[in-house]
C-alpha cells in the first residue's frame, strides 16, 4: 500500500532528543516447575505475555517495579524455562522525551 492513501500518512513522527531511557537485557533460567507455579492461575503461560507476567512478578519480588517490561523471547531446554526480557528504565523520571517539550 502506497503511503500517500494509507492512514499513516496522516502520522507524524519527531525524533527524541537526548537520552531517556536504559535498555537492559535479563536473562533467567527457571526450572520449568517453578515457572509454571508462578503462572499457575495464568491462562496461557507459554504466550510472551505469560512471560512478561512472569518477569514483571519476579521483578516485584526482588523490589524492582519501575522497570517497563517490552518484548520477552521464550525458549525451554533440558527443563529449564529461559527468558530474554528487554527492560527499559527511565533515566531522568521528572523530564519529558525532548520532543514533547516544544
Amino acid at each position: 500500500m502506497e503511503q500517500k492513501s494509507s492512514l499513516f500518512a496522516e502520522v507524524e513522527e519527531k525524533e527524541v532528543k537526548g537520552e531517556i531511557f536504559q535498555v537492559t537485557h535479563r536473562i533467567l533460567q527457571i526450572p520449568r516447575e517453578v515457572y509454571l507455579k508462578v503462572l499457575q492461575d495464568y491462562k496461557e503461560p507459554f504466550s510472551e505475555q505469560g512471560a512478561q507476567q512472569f518477569v514483571e512478578a519476579y521483578l516485584k519480588s526482588s523490589g524492582e517495579d519501575h522497570g517497563l517490561i517490552g518484548m520477552v523471547r521464550l525458549d525451554e531446554k533440558d527443563g529449564q524455562i529461559i527468558l530474554d526480557a528487554a527492560i527499559r528504565y527511565r533515566i531522568n523520571p521528572l523530564e519529558r522525551p525532548g520532543c514533547c517539550n516544544e
